[in-house]
């Protein structure tokens, strides 16, 4: 029953529910009124927020008193009516009307003034006494408790967003912490900072074209290694290579001494270059991680004064999924990477990453790539939002590592079947509708290669029935070109995906799509779909 009313209530307060408030009024004062009084129009009135629903609920019962009322009841129950919204309209910028009592005691109040002005008229008995007293109490005691049902009403739709707002925080701050950690764990990058590269990149320039290079890189190894080694501490210090950092014998022994000592000086330059251009890098590096990291704390400190996560989407799925990955020839594990996941907010996101290169480099990039993205989308991120970030901080290890990343991404708002496709460097994505197929191709860069203050433009669509949706990676189609597989798509007349993307990866397969790593994600709206 508490239930049946609290749903009543809360119908009753929204904007559509203004003629509902009205109705409720009238009905409360005509039908549920006794002995000429009608308690459970004034609490409905007192527990009311907002003009609107009190000026419809006032007009409401004073109708319905005009109506069904004897005169003067009528009349007293109009009176209580008016004071009561007088009050309210006169303490209503005050913070008395937000305290739990003011509103049953001020309809407990105007009730007994009118009602006690009328029986001391005509006098009072010991039953109209009685009558009174409870009729009085009556008013409070509902006004209190439909306020009470207001509150709790609240209090709900307060939580429901609270452990919906603590949900998409945790997930961010989980996100931007994974993204700070995957500074951490970046790969050693090539080393070319020590100095003896000076030396071999000035000896291959101007050393090998001259007759004594076996003699002083050969025979005499050593003692080349131990000149050039003595000075490089005077180099390193001036900035500059000079003749006298060498020992006597060097310099008497060299017949291209003036080129040598302007290869080094050269390189030197360069690597000093290198050099002060890396600590620059490492240093914007160490206060994105900084922000990164602090940005996780916030956001977690925030979610941790939140209330307790909300469930997952449950509506309905009518869509069926198949997906597969095959790695390059001679690899034991695809470079590769596909997921594809439901937020609560009813989105299905489908995504292939394809790390560069092939082995577990390769699928280590990718799997950062997409399990960074696939926090992002979880906690509600936009799509455009999401990538931007990932792709900045892909370039920040890209000056690093020299990596990147494809990233194709497709979203899909399961309730209304529209579709979005966003591609970071990827192979071309084929949707085949009413046996005819398009394809949808993107031209921006991969991830860690893009420009930093742009996202890949989305490619829009609506999912219709009996639809297939076909994403690849780069090494399905190989060398061969992509016609072969077109034609496959649309000459398909069955509708479970995860059969169509085994024949078309055995067909990859015959036609030489060993060279690279392979990976298909297949969607198809199924034929008994209901209509949007």
């Amino acid at each position: 029953m508490r239930l049946r009313v609290r749903s009543l209530w809360k119908k009753l307060q929204s904007p559509i529910g203004q003629l509902g408030a009205f109705a409720a009024g009238g009905f409360l004062t005509t039908l549920l009124s006794m002995d000429g009084r009608a308690p459970l129009a004034i609490a409905l009135l007192s527990a009311c927020c907002g003009r609107d629903h009190l000026l419809a609920v006032l007009t409401g019962s004073a109708l319905g008193a005009v109506a069904g009322m004897a005169f003067n009841a009528g009349l007293r129950h109009c009176a209580v009516l008016v004071l009561i919204y007088s009050v309210f309209a006169a303490f209503r910028d005050t913070q008395f009307l937000q305290r739990p009592l003011f509103r049953p005691l001020t309809a407990a109040g105007m009730t007994a003034a009118v009602e006690l002005s009328a029986l001391l008229q005509g006098g009072i008995s010991r039953e109209e006494a009685a009558g009174y007293l409870t009729y009085v109490l009556l008013v409070g005691l509902l006004s209190h408790y439909l306020q009470l049902l207001q509150e709790t009403g609240r209090s709900e739709g307060k939580n429901s967003a609270l452990s919906a707002l603590r949900k998409r925080l945790e997930l961010s701050a989980a996100a931007f912490r994974d993204l700070y950690s995957s500074f951490t764990r970046s790969p050693t990058p090539r080393n070319d900072e020590n100095p003896a590269v000076v030396f071999d990149r000035a000896a291959e320039s101007v050393c090998r074209g001259c007759g004594n290079c076996s003699r002083c890189w050969g025979q005499e190894y050593i003692t080349t290694f131990n000149a050039l080694n003595d000075a490089t501490p005077a180099m390193l210090r001036r900035g500059r290579s000079l003749a006298e950092d060498y020992p006597e014998h060097f310099r008497t022994q060299c017949e291209n001494l003036p080129k040598f000592l302007a290869a080094v000086n050269q390189e030197l330059t360069a690597l000093l270059l290198r050099r002060q251009y890396r600590r620059r890098l490492e240093t914007e590096r160490q206060r994105a991680r900084g922000q990164y990291a602090q940005l996780s704390e916030f956001l977690n400190y925030a979610a941790q004064q939140s209330g307790e996560a909300v469930p997952a989407f449950s509506g309905e799925r009518p869509y069926r999924l198949g997906g597969a990955l095959r790695p390059k020839d001679g690899e034991r594990v695809c470079g590769d990477t596909i997921v594809h996941f439901e937020t609560d907010s009813g989105k299905l996101c489908l995504l292939i990453s394809d790390g560069m290169g092939s082995g577990q480099e390769a699928q280590r990039e990718s799997l950062n790539a997409s399990k960074l993205l696939e926090q992002f989308l979880r906690a509600d991120v936009e799509p455009a939002t999401a990538l931007k970030t990932i792709n900045a901080a892909l370039t920040l290890r890209s000056e690093e590592t020299g990596a990147f990343t494809t990233v194709d991404l497709l979203v899909m708002d399961i309730a209304t079947r529209e579709a979005a496709l966003y591609k970071y460097g990827a192979a071309p994505t084929y949707l085949k509708r009413h046996g005819a197929v398009r394809r949808l191709t993107g031209s921006a860069l991969p991830a860690g290669l893009q420009d930093l203050r742009s996202a890949p433009a989305p490619i829009r669509f609506p999912v219709e029935r009996d639809t297939f949706v076909l994403m690849v990676s780069d090494g399905v189609a190989g060398d061969a070109g992509d016609d072969w597989l077109q034609n496959t798509l649309a000459g398909w007349q069955g509708d479970d995906p995860q059969r169509l993307v085994s024949l078309l990866m055995g067909e990859s397969r015959s036609r030489g799509g060993l060279k690279d790593d392979s990976s298909m994600l297949c969607l198809y709206m199924d034929r008994g779909a209901k209509e949007v």
